[in-house]
């Protein structure tokens, strides 16, 4: 599909099935990983909002500017966790479906997006090549969309289909990203919508494990 000087390639639904059977032991080694993580890194458990977390100490309005500038620095997650429950909720049907996002990994030294970051993301950033997510509807969508040169735009299936609901984490009901095949979950809350710039914190999480965290912008 050639939509004003992109060409965005969109795939059948078996595909995504097949995929992701394909890329099985890929996604449990994934899944595995979270378990090796040096930090604990479970966020949503009962009572843990009550916690009080202290992080690096840097006011939340600092950390909020370093992610919306990009930083290239190493985030302390207690901050993130901490601005996470600072911002407002999104609606999944209302603010992330039908459109398209760019994706950008918020390291912490200490999480498997950590390694997608040093070995995918890095890698591919010489070639043009930039990574994001796109939901065509509340039940289908691309959790993780290539493109290239800001012209061409590729799914990369080995994950399966995702779906967008609400759903409560850290006591709070956000859009959410459902994985179809997988135990893993997207959490969404946004960062920023002044002057027609939408940015989201989002966290990837495997069942109870928080496995990384990134923003979305919405493209242009």
């Amino acid at each position: 599909m050639n939509t004003q000087g992109k060409l965005v390639i969109n795939l059948p639904g078996i595909v995504y099935d097949v995929a992701q059977w394909l890329a099985f032991p890929l996604n449990m080694l994934i899944s595995g990983m979270c378990y090796l993580q040096p930090k604990k890194s479970v966020w949503n458990e009962a009572n843990n909002k009550n916690l009080k977390l202290e992080g690096s100490g840097k006011p939340l309005d600092q950390i909020k500017h370093e992610i919306l500038e990009q930083q290239d620095i190493a985030y302390n997650e207690e901050d993130l966790v901490r601005l996470y429950d600072s911002l407002s909720n999104v609606n999944a049907k209302q603010d992330l479906v039908g459109r398209a996002w760019k994706g950008k990994i918020l390291r912490t030294n200490a999480s498997v997006l950590d390694l997608a970051e040093w070995f995918v993301v890095r890698p591919l950033s010489f070639l043009g090549v930039r990574w994001g997510k796109r939901y065509r509807t509340q039940h289908q969508g691309d959790p993780l969309l290539f493109r290239w040169a800001d012209k061409l735009y590729f799914p990369i299936p080995i994950w399966g289909n995702v779906g967008m609901t609400d759903i409560r984490w850290r006591e709070d009901a956000t859009a959410t990203m459902n994985y179809d095949h997988q135990p893993w979950k997207d959490y969404f809350k946004v960062i920023t919508n002044d002057d027609g710039k939408v940015v989201l914190l989002g966290v990837w999480t495997h069942k109870h494990i928080a496995g990384g965290w990134f923003t979305l912008t919405l493209e242009g």
